[in-house]
């Protein structure tokens, strides 16, 4: 998990965008932490690449820029997939362990969603992002129960098992801490934003979804939404969320 990144460019809007901004903002850029990759943050990304060897300078948060740019703090970013969908679970796996990480399987027969939260809680704290990957739609986002096969399949939000385990989930976040839904559809609409209001209010962190269709045939597209997305916030939106954020200590960078 300590190698994982995320992926961010100009036009995203996304509580990770306001994390990168705080450590843009203690390297010295002038800019505000609002979870938006405008101009400025754009700028900022290309003046601190500029600045450290190694780096191309093309404006994009990657695995080089993002290990750089958080330097010594610890963001831990855990993955879980959904495994009921073979291709989705070979490709999507695949891609991740490129990335540098080992995802969290959430399978038939391994007590699905449950038994890959209780592994989580006793390997990981003070969590920054967490991805779940699956098959969704407009408020629903497919994950096992853990019965043993694919009709076992259920939402999180229309299972009373899968909301527990979610709500057990809480504890284990820290002070930057989100979640992304990269399923397809899931923020579309009404029902996704009451699908979104729903799991932020359990969970109070930010909870991002796509908009769009997602189809993660490559790395890029497995670790950042295509398209639009829709972000829901505990006690407000993603501004005030983000000017909530502890800044980070300044330190110097080699």
């Amino acid at each position: 998990m300590s190698n994982n990144f995320v992926m961010l460019k100009y036009g995203d809007v996304l509580p990770a965008v306001s994390v990168a901004q705080l450590l843009l903002k203690r390297t010295g850029a002038t800019i505000s932490a609002d979870g938006i990759f405008g101009q400025k943050t754009l700028a900022a990304v290309k003046d601190f690449q500029r600045s450290h060897s190694g780096l191309g300078v093309d404006g994009i948060i990657g695995k080089y820029t993002w290990t750089r740019l958080k330097h010594t703090e610890t963001l831990p970013i855990i993955d879980f997939i959904d495994v009921f969908d073979p291709d989705l679970y070979s490709s999507e796996r695949r891609f991740l362990q490129v990335a540098g990480t080992s995802p969290i399987t959430i399978g038939g027969m391994s007590n699905g969603i449950e038994q890959a939260v209780t592994d989580l809680l006793l390997s990981s704290s003070n969590v920054f992002l967490v991805r779940f990957h699956g098959h969704g739609a407009p408020g629903a986002a497919g994950v096992s129960d853990g019965h043993g096969d694919i009709s076992s399949r259920s939402t999180f939000e229309n299972n009373p098992e899968t909301m527990a385990a979610m709500r057990r989930l809480k504890p284990l976040f820290g002070k930057y801490g989100c979640v992304q839904f990269m399923h397809c559809q899931t923020g579309r609409g009404a029902t996704g934003r009451t699908f979104l209001r729903k799991i932020s209010s359990t969970l109070n962190v930010p909870v991002t979804a796509a908009v769009n269709d997602q189809y993660g045939s490559t790395l890029s597209e497995t670790l950042r939404f295509e398209g639009r997305t829709a972000t829901s916030c505990p006690g407000g939106n993603l501004k005030s969320w983000s000017n909530s954020r502890i800044q980070f200590p300044g330190m110097s960078f080699q």
